[in-house]
């Protein structure tokens, strides 16, 4: 889950087979203190824990414990993530580690007895094929405690979960590993390349995360096996006891909540609320009124109605979901029996720009797709007037979208809402209706997101049973002003990029920017990609130029290049090519009137006319202000091999730094960006950058490009 941000104290990253130890901790301090210290001194390779409690004061606490602690990882999660989540974004930590080593999920509350972890790993080399591995947890008393967890099973028919001999005398330490049906959350151990496969489900914060990994790891085959030579000591609860009244509503509320969640898509929702699983349903949900332990157990009370509602509503929309994909995916598969062909994904893009760049963009990238040997066809429904160019013979293209008139050719802003607001001549509307004929489409790839719609496109989607794909081209929009619009705008198109099945970004800035902004756990990096087998040589004519190129919008820039080209003192001329509105418009007249190097191409630059623009740049200047985005223009120039002055904001200081292609400088810095005006006339530095950019072409060729997208749309 990408929101996490890891704020660490350092470490260092182990590699290589053995046991690593994952922990999730809540204000659990003074057992860590302990704890560390146990496991390193049983040979763990590293230890990560994850501090949910967002409070300063315990993350000094962990601090101080980490002080001279060699192996040992503390991350700062900016919220209280939950256990599942918490532990999922410890997995992608530890990315570097190799798959044969051992992961051990474990809870703060506990002490490990010596040679445990030797154990642990013992026992899942000893195994053949893939095994998860839990030791026999105690509880009560030190000196003689009693079984909390030596195996259990899960009972589906009646919605219960069982621990085998709980309270009874522990196994002896000789006895051999055994299967179970069950193994608790408290302790876990198998290799990273099924933690990589079968993760926590994040969507369930506290409680019965173990009983739905269980559940998966049983359909997958995966043997659940009790080490006895392996001892845990647990005390029940110790990670809630400090924070009592609120921790019990909380307890409840989950509890309840997952419960109907994990269970109801195995035995039924009708089965839990007045069938078999009935009985455990009321008994868990009355629970609060039988502890008389707490006070206020009215309110706990309420938070179990709370989370045995929200429960049910959710395991109803899944039941929904489930029953429409599965009669769309009976109905696909007669399809293709009966035509005798290997399944063909069918994904239907949503790029309704009839010229610029973006559909340029969107054609590339889906011709990379093409370029595999994967079976996919596209169907893109396209505007009337989509430019000829950007027509292919190797995707369908029915003309299914509306026209509609340019916003600069209406006038008045109520003309333009008047215009938008008609539902017959939407976009996202025209989609829809598509999307509900198309009864061949498996995927659905939103390269376009329309202001305030992208929840309801999603939500049809899924219903009609395809599966929904979108690219987060901009993280905020360009013309956001922090307007309520705009506000509830962002907001809208949060839930919509929730609700996906997944959402695609150009950089790992990127990731990291949206999955904190709009809490979006499905998250992947496709990087931008360039078409370099199409260049042809076009040799400079003219003198040499610095370029900004492209829709010149206010964030791009224009004051501060201007204020810093009057400071350079260099050969360069400066071309600024693009199309302007007001007050941009009045910014690029001034800089002209005030610099006579300055140059303004003004309008849309047409594409036969880029090769000649980029011959005789120096460098493409990216000066941008504001910007959460990935740039085509940037693209562009490493396309053409064309080295680059950029801002560090969005994703462009990030690729230009990680490809070597050019100088990266603060935005709003005029004084920096002269300095590197200055710097990039230097001949071997130019020279230098260029072949990097030459170089980058073939990371960035769209035919590279293209597997990893097909991957994805693909599942």
């Amino acid at each position: 889950m990408a929101e996490i941000r890891a704020e660490c104290v350092m470490t260092d990253r182990f590699s290589g087979p053995g046991v690593h130890v994952a922990i999730v901790n809540y204000f659990t301090s003074g057992y860590l203190k302990v704890l560390v210290r146990q496991l390193i001194e049983d040979g763990a390779r590293s230890v990560t824990v994850l501090d949910n409690s967002v409070d300063d004061a315990e993350w000094g606490r962990l601090s101080e414990i980490a002080e001279g602690v060699e192996r040992l990882t503390l991350i700062r999660s900016p919220r209280n993530v939950g256990f599942g989540s918490g532990h999922n974004a410890i997995l992608r930590y530890l990315c570097a580690i190799d798959d044969d080593a051992v992961l051990c999920v474990l809870n703060p509350d506990t002490r490990i007895e010596r040679g445990c972890l030797r154990e642990l790993a013992h026992a899942i080399d000893s195994i053949s094929g893939d095994c998860v591995v839990s030791p026999v947890i105690v509880t009560g008393d030190r000196v003689a405690p009693v079984v909390w967890f030596a195996g259990g099973d899960i009972e589906l028919r009646r919605g219960v979960v069982s621990h085998s001999g709980y309270g009874q005398v522990p196994p002896p330490f000789e006895t051999d590993a055994y299967t179970t049906g069950f193994l608790s959350g408290a302790v876990l151990a198998t290799t990273l390349r099924l933690w990589r496969a079968e993760a926590f489900d994040d969507g369930l914060f506290l409680y019965w995360e173990d009983v739905d990994l269980a559940l998966r790891w049983k359909s997958r085959g995966v043997s659940l096996v009790v080490q006895p030579h392996a001892r845990v000591w647990h005390e029940e609860g110790g990670s809630q006891t400090d924070f009592g009244e609120r921790r019990s509503a909380v307890y409840h509320r989950y509890m309840n909540r997952n419960r109907i969640v994990v269970l109801a898509p195995h035995v039924g929702l009708a089965s839990l609320l007045v069938g078999a699983g009935a009985k455990r349903t009321v008994g868990q949900l009355l629970r609060p009124l039988r502890e008389r332990r707490l006070r206020g157990g009215i309110a706990e009370l309420r938070a179990a109605i709370a989370g045995l509602l929200d429960g049910t509503r959710e395991a109803a929309v899944k039941k929904v979901a489930r029953w429409t994909i599965g009669r769309s995916c009976r109905y696909d598969d007669g399809l293709r029996e009966h035509d005798g062909e290997r399944a063909v994904t069918t994904v239907a893009v949503f790029a309704p720009t009839a010229r610029g760049g973006h559909p340029e963009y969107v054609l590339n990238a889906l011709t990379g797709v093409l370029d595999t040997d994967d079976d996919i066809r596209f169907v893109w429904p396209r505007r009337a007037d989509l430019d000829v160019r950007f027509v292919s013979e190797r995707i369908n293209q029915p003309v299914a979208i509306p026209k509609q008139i340019p916003r600069s050719d209406l006038g008045s802003t109520w003309r333009w809402v008047w215009e938008r607001s008609r539902p017959w001549r939407r976009h996202d509307v025209a989609f829809s209706r598509f999307l509900m004929r198309a009864r061949d489409v498996d995927v659905v790839l939103l390269e376009e997101i329309q202001r305030f719609t992208l929840p309801f496109i999603v939500v049809l989607s899924k219903l009609l049973g395809k599966r929904v794909i979108v690219r987060l081209h901009n993280i905020r929009r360009h013309d956001y002003s922090a307007s309520r619009l705009d506000v509830v705008d962002e907001w809208i198109t949060g839930k919509g990029l929730q609700l996906a099945d997944s959402v695609l970004v150009h950089t790992e800035g990127n990731s990291r920017v949206a999955s904190e902004r709009y809490r979006v756990r499905h998250l992947s990096v496709v990087p931008h990609g360039i078409s370099s087998s199409s260049l042809t040589g076009v040799r400079r004519s003219g003198p040499p130029t610095y370029l900004l190129f492209g829709e010149i919008r206010a964030n791009k820039g224009v004051e501060v290049l201007v204020d810093a080209f009057t400071q350079y003192v260099g050969e360069c001329s400066l071309t600024i090519a693009g199309r302007a509105g007001h007050p941009t418009r009045e910014a690029i007249e001034a800089g002209v009137a005030r610099d006579c190097r300055i140059e303004w191409i003004d309008g849309f630059v047409e594409h036969d006319r880029v090769p000649d623009l980029m011959a005789r740049t120096n460098a493409v200047v990216l000066p941008y202000t504001d910007f959460e985005a990935q740039s085509g223009v940037l693209h562009l120039a490493i396309e053409h091999g064309v080295p680059v002055i950029v801002s560090d904001v969005g994703g462009l200081g990030e690729t230009v730094r990680s490809l070597g292609i050019g100088l990266v400088v603060p935005p709003r810095n005029h004084v920096a960006l002269a300095q590197a005006l200055t710097e990039m006339d230097d001949p071997a530095v130019n020279r230098g950058f260029r072949c990097a950019a030459v170089g980058a072409r073939q990371s960035l060729d769209w035919r590279r490009i293209g597997p990893v997208l097909s991957s994805i749309l693909r599942g």
